[in-house]
């Protein structure tokens, strides 16, 4: 039988923590997904409603299965399951900005091939890092709740699941050089390297890549330009939607777009005569000018969700055409900043790898 379990029912996440759950499941898992809601207390947008978690992690005591910012994770859905995950991006007072995080722990949902086998593990744990002010539009309350899709053990035998964390999180300096080693324990699937300024593209902040193995023995990607990667790599566009409030000025307000972002702007409610003004921007930030104190309603369309560049290695589908490490002596990115980068910008790794059962 496959269904979905409750693992957290909604409850009140007002102050900011830290969340620990004990998981106590005994049939296999496909994909845990966790939902934060934050009641907003105003109309003008504070950040994104995914920075409402700033970390969800997977553990068996001190052994990290999935460690992810709620952006990150956010962006690795979509490039597993070719859209966003459920986000509401409502910028309104007393409407509840909602963010959505997948853990995929197979290739995709209800695979019998990769899941997570709570009996290979000993002290299976979720941990939530949260802060409601942190998303939305100032949110005076918040909830958690967390829900599990799962399989019988019946129905499937898993040699081993999708292990995802973050490696390296560095600032960014301009035009510099960052040297990263990666680790060379387990297959990669994919590698997302991501930096999310506002009124910033990818490229402008992490603007060449290098991915070689064994000190350039082998060059997977050679100096490339990260915005020639995003035009010849899988990035596809999504849409989404943003309703926001307007004040009569120019107003910022956050989406998950960051390039070749496209939107267009109505009013909503009654003043549907109201003269409308839009900045295309990117880095995941617009700036809507209302020429009257209305609500108004955003269509988005772009690419690269919270400044992810995504590197594929073989058939998403195919795990035997995954990049094998476990023969190699040194697996490092060199990448160069942009010339220009955002004010107090980071740079993330985040690698998805097959764990194998031993």
């Amino acid at each position: 039988m496959r269904r979905i379990t409750e693992i957290l029912s909604a409850e009140a996440a007002s102050t900011a923590g830290t969340k620990v759950i004990d998981l106590n499941l005994t049939d296999i898992v496909s994909r845990i997904v966790v939902q934060f809601k934050g009641t907003n207390s105003t109309g003008v947008p504070t950040a994104h409603p995914a920075k409402m978690i700033s970390k969800i992690e997977l553990v068996d005591g001190s052994d990290v299965l999935f460690s992810l910012t709620g952006a990150e994770a956010q962006a690795l859905n979509f490039y597993d399951e070719n859209e966003l995950p459920t986000t509401a991006l409502m910028y309104v007072n007393d409407v509840m900005a909602i963010a959505t995080f997948h853990i995929n722990l197979g290739r995709f949902l209800w695979d019998t091939k990769l899941a997570l086998d709570p009996s290979k593990f000993s002290n299976l744990q979720l941990k939530i890092t949260h802060n409601k002010a942190s998303g939305g539009a100032t949110p005076d309350a918040g909830s958690l709740s967390v829900f599990a899709f799962v399989m019988d053990k019946s129905e499937a035998t898993p040699t081993g699941f999708l292990m995802s964390k973050e490696i390296q999180s560095y600032s960014l300096t301009s035009s510099a050089h960052e040297y990263i080693s990666l680790p060379i324990d387990y297959a990669y699937r994919r590698i997302l390297v991501a930096s999310l300024s506002a009124e910033k593209q990818p490229w402008e902040q992490f603007n060449k890549i290098k991915l070689s193995i064994d000190n350039d023995k082998q060059v997977l990607i050679n100096n490339m330009s990260t915005s020639d990667l995003i035009k010849i790599l899988p990035h596809k566009r999504f849409t989404e939607y943003l309703v926001g409030t307007g004040t009569g000025s120019a107003e910022g307000t956050y989406c998950t777009a960051t390039m070749e972002t496209f939107a267009a702007m109505a009013p909503l409610a009654s003043a549907l005569t109201a003269a409308s003004v839009l900045t295309q921007a990117y880095g995941g930030y617009l700036t809507a000018l209302m020429d009257s104190a209305e609500l108004f309603q955003l269509v988005i369309a772009g690419k690269c969700p919270h400044g992810a560049l995504n590197i594929p290695f073989g058939d998403p589908a195919e795990i035997d055409s995954y990049l094998k490490v476990d023969k190699i002596g040194a697996f490092k990115f060199d990448i160069t900043a942009g010339s220009s980068v955002g004010s107090s910008s980071t740079c993330e790794i985040v690698a998805q790898q097959v764990r194998t059962y031993k």
